[in-house]
């Protein structure tokens, strides 16, 4: 049975969106290095909270979150021998809205095969386990109780489940954060949150970030270089659209995919 009958996409992709908190040009690249650099937030080459004898959970809300929260970490972990499986929540269906070149369904087959070609590039020449669930893009937090039991099914003790924050600013990030640390608690997993858009719209005094908690794990150049390329192969995303609307990947968060670490807030 699929997790989202046809009757039900069809009755959500016309309303309305939720509010947004991402807006403008947002916080500079390097205001945010140089001020990570004098926070001295903690650096894990090799992360207590995921070894290779783990599997790693990877809950994507969109295709390309999973290269942009963890692309690094994926291919590092992969290519030391450890288990993944990504759970592709949407097919990022509504990111070109009034586009006639890229009316939804097409939309979202071209982004599965941008996200199956970027996991590729990232499998370090494994088999990755891919969970589709098709919910519809901009509705995840109507479907979280489902998306939470889910989970609940699928994980299992000692996995680590990586998500995006669950207060990332974009309903569908904190609605698949939210839903993947309560399965996670049921389950007895440790869980990573990824900051998305935080660094779009937040700044280094916002009282709401977790600072306590943030880590860095660096990224191997090789890692970075799979990341890249992974990037780069999801190309509606990285292209203009129609009625005068940026890409989605613009340069500011392409600069935040070449960061030489990938940071998480991890529970200590």
């Amino acid at each position: 049975m699929d997790f989202v009958t046809t009757a039900e996409r069809a009755a959500t992709v016309a309303a309305p969106p939720r509010t947004r908190h991402i807006a403008g040009a947002g916080t500079p690249a390097d205001v945010w290095q140089s001020w990570l650099a004098r926070m001295g937030v903690t650096r894990h080459t090799s992360p207590p909270w995921l070894t290779p004898a783990q599997r790693l959970v990877v809950v994507a809300p969109h295709p390309d979150d999973e290269v942009l929260a963890c692309g690094g970490l994926l291919h590092g972990h992969l290519a030391r021998g450890g288990e993944a499986l990504v759970v592709a929540v949407t097919d990022g269906e509504a990111s070109h809205p009034g586009d006639p070149e890229w009316p939804a369904p097409r939309l979202a087959e071209q982004r599965r095969a941008e996200s199956a070609a970027g996991l590729l590039r990232l499998s370090a020449g494994r088999a990755l386990p891919v969970l589709r669930l098709g919910v519809p893009d901009g509705r995840v937090m109507r479907y979280a109780p489902r998306l939470q039991a889910t989970l609940e099914a699928l994980l299992q003790p000692g996995d680590v489940a990586l998500t995006t924050w669950r207060w990332d600013g974009h309903p569908d990030h904190e609605a698949c954060g939210a839903a993947t640390v309560a399965a996670a608690a049921r389950q007895g997993c440790t869980v990573a949150e990824a900051p998305v858009w935080m660094w779009h719209w937040a700044d280094t005094r916002d009282p709401l970030i977790p600072w306590a908690r943030l880590c860095a794990v660096p990224v191997a150049p090789d890692s970075a270089a799979c990341k890249r390329h992974a990037l780069a192969l999801h190309a509606t995303q990285r292209t203009p659209r129609a009625g005068g609307l940026p890409p989605i990947l613009e340069e500011a968060i392409l600069q935040r995919a070449e960061w030489g670490a990938e940071y998480f807030f991890v529970e200590p």
